[in-house]
Parts: structure tokens; C-alpha cells; sequence
């Protein structure tokens, strides 16, 4: 038989999402995870990093903000390369671009049909995706966090929006946040398909040393040696996240989960739903949504 026997011992490559605020050392990350790695520089910060074995998609700036052109390029270059992992730094530079034409676009008056906007940004995230998870390597996304006010009230705001969080699922097999406490820093396993989560793995040894390998033992119930600690709760730490950045965004959301048809018939969803519960501030008006788009999905699955 020519076909081999999966391996149940071998893990998954990292399929990983890492979010956190800006100098928390998202980048440098990159580093400790297995190298060679090729970097998608979004951000335009390759040259800044020094270790390692990088490897960048192109040395031109605007291949790296293209879908299109990241696609061409892996297609060309990656088959019979050594490279191990795929660092896309940031995401949020590469779909942001669409977010925000889309917004100015829909608010000119400029698309005819307003939702096509939003189903075009959708359609280059699943093209991304697909584009970096197609050679079999790990792949890190990364995002930022950052603060934000909302009626006079502090928030933490993604820059990746949920939409687009939602859809990076499929691809992922778990998803991190860089955390701080005192003087030492670590990263906190927020969500991952095997399971475990809630656990902060700490960066012990300095430059993320080791961390990918402990994160993996935590996650995947190895000898990682020292074990990691569960996240001090914060209260109201859960409630400061904004999910949308506008209705706008919120209602294509719930037509893109499948639970209404059209835009027209969301937006007028989602006016009743404003209209019926009265909510004090967006933070509320946007979980009411949600839960309410919820309810008419089957929940999603991540298998």
C-alpha cells in the first residue's frame, strides 16, 4: 500500500492565533516557534527582528497587504521549500483594508448593493486561509489589542473584528493572548480545539524560550515540566471587549452566520432588536445580537 499510516503519537501542526497589545512581544514570538519561518509582514516590521531563521514572501511592500499575490506566491515558491512556519504579522493590516473601503464605500452611497461589500472582504479571508494552510506548516496569526473608550468607560478593543475572528476558527487549533503580571510576561490559552484552555503559560527563560513547546504540552496533556497557572479573574475583564466596530459590521455578521437571508432583513432585526431592549451602550446592543443570531444557528462547530 502506497498511502502511510497517520502517525497518533505526531501533534498537530500549530495552528495558532496570538493577540496582545502593542510591544508585548508579538513579533519576536515568532522566533520561538520552529524555524525557518516565512514571514507575510503586513506591518512592514520584518527587518526589525533579528534571530532566527526568516524568510520573507516578497521584497515588495504591497505583496504582502495582497491576498491575491500572497496566494500566487506560496503556490509558487512553497512546494520543495524547507520552511516550517507561516507568520502572518498582522492580520488585521491585510482584512483591515477591506473593512475600512467597505465602511466608506456603503457610507458614499457608493455600492449599489452594500452587503456585496462585506461578502467580498469574507471572500478574501477564506482565501487567506486557505492560501497559508494549504502547505502543511504551522501557521501564527497575529492581531493587536489596544484601549478604547466607550461612554467614558475603558475598553479593549481587537482590531480583528469578530466576523473575521469567527471565520479564522476553521483554520485554527487554538487561540493565545500575551498577558502581563508585575514584571513577567506569559501567554494565556483562551480557546483550543483538544480542549484545555484558561491556563498562562510563562515566558520563564526570556525571549519566548521554550513557550510553544509548553504551550503544546498544556494543551495536548504532555511533560511540559512545570505546569502552567490558571488566569487570576479580573472582574469585568470578560465585558470589556468590544465585538463589533459598528452596527453596520454587526449586521452583515448575522447574515453571514446563516441566520438571516439578506442584509435588509438583519438590519431590520436588528432595529426591532434596539428598539425592544432599550440598551444603555453598544457593548450591550452587541451581545443582544449575538445571543440573538445565535439562537437562530446551529452552533458552531470547530471539529
Amino acid at each position: 500500500m502506497a498511502f502511510k499510516r497517520v502517525s497518533q503519537t505526531t501533534l498537530p501542526p500549530r495552528r495558532w492565533a496570538l493577540k496582545g497589545y502593542y510591544g508585548d512581544g508579538k513579533s519576536t514570538f515568532i522566533l520561538a516557534m520552529q524555524q525557518p519561518t516565512l514571514m507575510i509582514d503586513a506591518d512592514g516590521r520584518r527587518h526589525e527582528l533579528k534571530g532566527g531563521e526568516l524568510y520573507e514572501l516578497s521584497e515588495e511592500a504591497a505583496d504582502h497587504r495582497s491576498v491575491e499575490r500572497i496566494q500566487d506566491l506560496l503556490d509558487a515558491n512553497m512546494p520543495g521549500s524547507d520552511i516550517r512556519t507561516i507568520a502572518i504579522d498582522s492580520v488585521t493590516s491585510l482584512i483591515g483594508v477591506s473593512i475600512a473601503r467597505a465602511m466608506l464605500d456603503n457610507a458614499a452611497d457608493r455600492n449599489r448593493n452594500k452587503n456585496q461589500a462585506w461578502v467580498d472582504k469574507a471572500e478574501k479571508m477564506r482565501l487567506l486561509q486557505d492560501a497559508v494552510t494549504a502547505h502543511g506548516t504551522h501557521v501564527l496569526w497575529i492581531w493587536h489589542l489596544e484601549d478604547a473608550q466607550l461612554n467614558g468607560k475603558a475598553q479593549i478593543r481587537e482590531t480583528l473584528p469578530e466576523t473575521e475572528r469567527e471565520r479564522l476558527y476553521r483554520s485554527l487549533n487554538a487561540s493565545l493572548r500575551i498577558v502581563r503580571e508585575e514584571e513577567r510576561r506569559g501567554v494565556l490559552v483562551e480557546w483550543s480545539r483538544e480542549g484545555p484552555s484558561g491556563m498562562i503559560v510563562w515566558d520563564e527563560d526570556g525571549h519566548w524560550k521554550g513557550v510553544p513547546e509548553r504551550i503544546e504540552a498544556a494543551i495536548y496533556g504532555q511533560d511540559g515540566g512545570s505546569k502552567p497557572t490558571q488566569p487570576a479573574s479580573k472582574e469585568g475583564e470578560a465585558e470589556g471587549v468590544l465585538t463589533f466596530y459598528t452596527p453596520a459590521e454587526a449586521v452583515a455578521w448575522g447574515v453571514d452566520q446563516g441566520a438571516y437571508p439578506t442584509a435588509e432583513a438583519a438590519q431590520a432585526a436588528y432595529d426591532q432588536l434596539k428598539a425592544e431592549r432599550g440598551p444603555r451602550n453598544a457593548r450591550e446592543m452587541y451581545r443582544a445580537w449575538i445571543d440573538l443570531v445565535q439562537q437562530r444557528v446551529p452552533q458552531r462547530r470547530r471539529a
